[in-house]
């Protein structure tokens, strides 16, 4: 359901303000829905055609609240307070970060509504830039692309946190992730899919002893995603996307080939690890021969450009990480990579949109739970789930006492 009050005379308004021109006047607007039920569980994407002043066209996205959310869900979202930290973070954050990186980001903002949580944004598929199908989920290729665009980012705040500590403002604020101190109001949602993946793998031959793994681990669960989501004082953090999936980037091509890519949807960042984001995009978004045979090399193609661009921009803080330092950090957040493979990932390649909503994912009421017992019958992402259950036992990460000691 699109925002009524995303009127002609609103959007006016806005574009006035941006181009600092009084005269302007909007003179025709289309507007349709960005995505599909199931593409986004976060907020409302709307796309709008623009003429003003007779001549210039403009192609915006409007990204509105979700207003007709249920009380229950409403509550469990507001410790995150999703809709003012992304804003804050593309009106303050992301403008220094594109200076010190020295290249764009994320999309232009256009305008910012604080009362109604609203962003205005220009549409970068009028600039060439395209979603990849996030079904196909991503090659080797634009995962590279995608890791060096996000360790410029990350490296810039890094430098930015070392300058802002001057100013009494710090990213260190961000610091709700999916999993952090304030709150588990997300327990259903992640215990949930936790449950309902035991239960699939209980119906697979061979499989049974990773079903009962899972179960004993659910105690655990929250405790451990906590863990990785700790800020390590020894390493260098940063400010995270903090939800790095096919669908919160955007590419454009070149002959066919990726050669550029910006990121969108920045409602989870959060000061912490950067292996967390590496972790997230790997075992959510990457085609299994990149996750299951390339992740050493897609580290190494982060690191490359994050200790670069941390010496380029003069960076004073902690020593930069060696590769094998950077290795060890991984392993260190590798839990995390549990979590997105095995409860994200068959939400973000979901098919079926029955209940395909975040109060489904939220609840534990029986919308909820068959909601989160289908995603697991999708035949798309059954395979992926088997070799990774596999994978997580050997390393030790279906383990609840793995953090004991170190």
């Amino acid at each position: 359901v699109m925002a009524a009050w995303l009127t002609a005379e609103y959007l006016e308004a806005a574009l006035r303000r941006y181009y600092q021109n009084n005269e302007l006047r909007v003179e025709s607007m289309v507007i349709n829905p960005a995505l599909g039920k199931g593409e986004n569980y976060g907020a409302i994407l709307t796309r709008i055609h623009l003429v003003y002043s007779s001549i210039v066209e403009e192609h915006l996205i409007a990204k509105t609240v979700l207003e007709y959310e249920d009380a229950e869900t409403k509550m469990k979202k507001a410790p995150y307070d999703i809709y003012n930290r992304e804003l804050e973070i593309y009106e303050q954050v992301l403008p220094k970060l594109q200076e010190l990186a020295g290249e764009q980001l994320c999309p232009k903002i256009l305008h910012i509504d604080r009362q109604r949580g609203a962003l205005i944004m220009e549409d970068l598929s009028y600039k060439g830039f395209v979603m990849a199908p996030r079904l196909q989920r991503l090659d080797e290729q634009h995962v590279s692309l995608v890791l060096r665009k996000l360790a410029k980012m990350q490296a810039a705040s890094a430098v930015l946190e070392n300058n802002l500590l001057e100013n009494n403002f710090s990213l260190t604020e961000y610091d709700k992730g999916f999993f952090n101190r304030y709150t588990e109001s997300f327990s259903a949602y992640f215990l949930g899919c936790l449950k309902s993946c035991a239960n699939y793998l209980k119906t697979q031959a061979g499989y049974e002893h990773h079903a009962k793994l899972l179960d004993e681990l659910a105690p655990y669960y929250m405790g451990l995603g906590l863990r990785c989501f700790k800020q390590e004082q020894t390493h260098i953090n940063v400010l995270t996307h903090g939800d790095l999936w096919t669908n919160n980037m955007m590419f454009k091509y070149e002959a066919g080939v990726p050669s550029d890519v910006l990121l969108i949807d920045f409602q989870y960042a959060f000061w912490g690890s950067p292996t967390l984001d590496i972790h997230h995009l790997l075992n959510t978004s990457a085609v299994e021969q990149v996750r299951s045979e390339l992740q050493m090399k897609m580290r190494g193609v982060y690191h490359d450009v994050f200790v670069g661009e941390l010496q380029r921009l003069g960076f004073k803080g902690q020593r930069l990480p060696s590769r094998k330092q950077f290795h060890l950090e991984s392993e260190q957040k590798r839990f995390y990579a549990v979590h997105c493979g095995l409860l994200l990932l068959p939400v973000l390649l979901n098919t079926d949109e029955t209940d395909a909503d975040f109060a489904a994912l939220l609840s534990d009421q029986p919308r909820g739970m068959d909601m989160k017992r289908r995603l697991y019958l999708n035949p798309g992402i059954q395979d992926s789930i088997k070799q990774m259950v596999k994978h997580f036992e050997l390393e030790g990460l279906l383990d609840p006492w793995q953090y004991e000691g170190l």
